[in-house]
């Protein structure tokens, strides 16, 4: 992003994590990054203790890129052969870098596929955000949903951390 109207660089840390975000500035409000940022400590809180996770023992960095249809789409193609966009894409990692943090992936998120499922389901935007980014971290720590079984494991998980942080199941 050579613009600084078309984009921004903002960097969440605390003692445990570092968030990495790109936000393209045209598709994203900044109100509504910052109330995501508001909610973010206690949003990652939920999701390592709930998923019992260690990697919290140590500091984490995630990347995250807040886009649209187009890039996703792009993303979707070249990484999974699906020509269409997403709401979210999820890339693991888990490799130690030169600040001994690990870096656990990137998460991707299309501002256009999420606004149009919140109108469609009737649900909250940042809630559904929220539940996107959840999502997107657990595919980061090794969950998946291919099969029947794992799905109900992640879908699970995902209903208990919301309900923690007072979102209503979003399968429902």
């Amino acid at each position: 992003m050579n613009n600084l109207n078309q984009g921004y660089y903002k960097i969440w840390k605390n003692d445990f994590y570092t968030i990495e975000a790109n936000i393209v500035r045209s598709l994203w409000e900044d109100k509504f990054i910052k109330s995501f940022e508001k909610r973010l400590n206690e949003i990652i809180l939920e999701i390592f203790e709930n998923s019992k996770n260690t990697l919290l023992e140590n500091n984490i960095l995630i990347s995250i890129l807040f886009t649209g249809d187009k890039k996703v789409a792009e993303l979707n193609n070249y990484y999974r052969k699906i020509h269409k966009p997403t709401n979210v894409l999820s890339f693991p990692s888990k490799e130690i870098n030169n600040r001994n943090e690990i870096f656990l992936g990137d998460i991707v998120f299309s501002s256009q596929t999420i606004t149009e499922e919140a109108k469609t389901d009737n649900k909250n935007l940042e809630d559904h955000l929220i539940h996107l980014f959840i999502h997107g971290v657990l595919h980061l720590l090794g969950y998946d949903h291919q099969k029947k079984h794992d799905a109900h494991i992640m879908e699970s998980l995902e209903i208990k951390i919301l309900k923690n942080l007072k979102i209503d199941n979003p399968y429902n």
